[in-house]
């Protein structure tokens, strides 16, 4: 199971990347995240990320690429299911504006099942996930 989407926002690509990349303080912009735990550490291959989401049990990821001001992914493997999140920051040309693209996906024996059953609430939160640092940035450079 694997879904994407994104959203263009209407911010300079840095603006962006500055509240994506500041996943300790998604709990304040977006409803999907309750907390986030980095152990102090900020983004880098090989830190370990804990987020707490509503009804859920707090999930740790694993930072496995980083392209600074561009792009971070992070994934874990657990119970025969790979998940893994990657986020995005696309600027778009001739414009101080750019694209969010968000990609969620679950592999695996057991991932893909797994996957197909929560897939629209998996829909529901990466879109939310999506608008929300949209509103944030745009309201921070407006």
């Amino acid at each position: 199971m694997r879904y994407a989407t994104n959203v263009r926002v209407d911010a300079p690509p840095a603006a962006v990347w500055a509240v994506l990349a500041d996943v300790g303080g998604w709990p304040q912009w977006t409803p999907t995240v309750t907390a986030v735990e980095t152990g102090g550490a900020g983004l880098a291959v090989g830190t370990t990320v804990t987020v707490s989401q509503p009804g859920r049990r707090p999930t740790p990821y694993t930072v496995d690429t980083l392209e600074p001001g561009r792009r971070f992914r992070w994934s874990r493997t657990a119970g025969g299911v790979r998940q893994w999140a990657d986020h995005v920051v696309r600027p778009l040309p001739g414009s101080d504006s750019c694209e969010v693209d968000l990609t969620f996906a679950m592999e695996g024996p057991v991932g893909g099942m797994l996957g197909r059953l929560g897939a629209a609430t998996i829909r529901r939160m990466v879109d939310t996930e999506a608008s929300s640092p949209k509103a944030r940035a745009e309201r921070s450079a407006g």
